[in-house]
C-alpha cells in the first residue's frame, strides 16, 4: 500500500499538493478512476478515488474513512536535545516516528553543543517517515525551547508521568521497571521523557526537573549517544505497552 498525505480536505474532496501529485501520477502512474490511500495526519486513513488532475494537482474523492488504524495504548512526548551532528538527530526523528510518538521537542540545555535547531527539515523527515511506515498520525515537532522554561511549564501543564534520563550520580529508577509499574496502574500511559545533550544535563538541571515532578531514570550500565538513548526510551514505551 502506498500512502499519500494532504492537509487539503473539504467535505469528501481531497487535493494532493504538487509534490504528492507528481509522485502519485508521474512516478506511480496512477490515473483518474484509480483508488489510493491518503491521510491528513489526524489518525484517520482515507480510501479515495482519483477524479481528475488539475494543473499539477491531483483531486481525490474520498469514499471511505477508517479510524483507529494506528491507535496506541500510550501518549508519548519525548524532549531530546539536538545533537551536534544533525544527521544523528534526524535519524532519531525518523525512527521515533516509525515506532509511534505524539510529540517531539528539541530542548536546549546548559551543555548543549547545538543551540539552534530549525524544525522545517525535521518536519519533512517526520512526514516522510509517517508515510513510509504507513502510520496516519503525524507527530508534532515543537519549536526548540530552553530547558529551564520547558521543565517549569511541563511541571504545571503535563497530565501524566514525567521522567528524566541522565548519567550524574544520584538515585534513579530503572526505566523499564518503572514503565511496567506505571502500566499496571494506568488505563493508558501518558509519559514525558527528557533526554539530554552530549554533555548530559547539569546537576542543577536535574534538580530543577525533580522539583517539577520529573523522576530520574537509568537504562543500565551502558553509555548511549543522545539519539540511541532517545530511541531506546521510545522503544521501551512501545514494547512495554503492547498487549500481552
Amino acid at each position: 500500500m502506498e500512502l499519500f498525505f494532504t492537509n487539503n480536505i473539504i467535505g469528501s474532496l481531497a487535493t494532493l499538493d504538487e509534490q504528492e501529485s507528481a509522485h502519485c501520477i508521474k512516478v506511480l502512474r496512477n490515473k483518474p478512476g484509480d483508488s489510493i490511500f491518503l491521510t491528513d495526519g489526524s489518525g484517520i486513513l482515507f480510501r479515495g478515488e482519483i477524479v481528475s488532475v488539475t494543473g499539477k494537482k491531483c483531486n481525490v474523492n474520498i469514499v471511505e474513512s477508517i479510524s483507529g488504524r494506528d491507535s496506541r495504548p500510550y501518549y508519548l512526548h519525548i524532549a531530546a536535545a539536538p545533537t551536534k551532528n544533525l544527521e544523528r538527530y534526524e535519524w532519531f526523528l525518523e525512527k521515533a516516528t516509525e515506532f509511534g510518538v505524539d510529540e517531539i521537542t528539541p530542548i536546549i540545555g546548559a551543555h548543549s553543543e547545538r543551540k539552534i535547531y530549525k524544525k522545517e527539515r525535521g518536519e519533512r523527515i517526520i512526514l516522510s517517515a509517517m508515510k513510509q511506515s504507513l502510520k496516519v498520525t503525524l507527530p508534532k515537532l515543537s519549536e526548540p525551547v530552553d530547558f529551564e522554561k520547558f521543565v517549569s511549564e511541563a511541571g504545571n501543564s503535563f497530565d501524566g508521568d514525567k521522567l528524566i534520563g541522565h548519567c550524574n550520580e544520584g538515585e534513579k529508577v530503572s526505566l523499564t521497571n518503572h514503565l511496567l509499574a506505571l502500566k499496571e496502574n494506568r488505563e493508558k500511559l501518558r509519559v514525558l521523557i527528557l533526554i539530554g545533550p552530549e554533555g548530559d544535563f547539569s546537576p542543577e538541571e536535574v534538580e530543577l526537573a525533580k522539583k517539577n515532578g520529573f523522576i530520574p531514570f537509568t537504562m543500565g550500565d551502558s553509555r548511549f549517544r543522545v539519539e540511541t538513548a532517545a530511541i531506546a526510551a521510545v522503544s521501551a514505551v512501545y514494547f512495554l505497552s503492547q498487549k500481552q
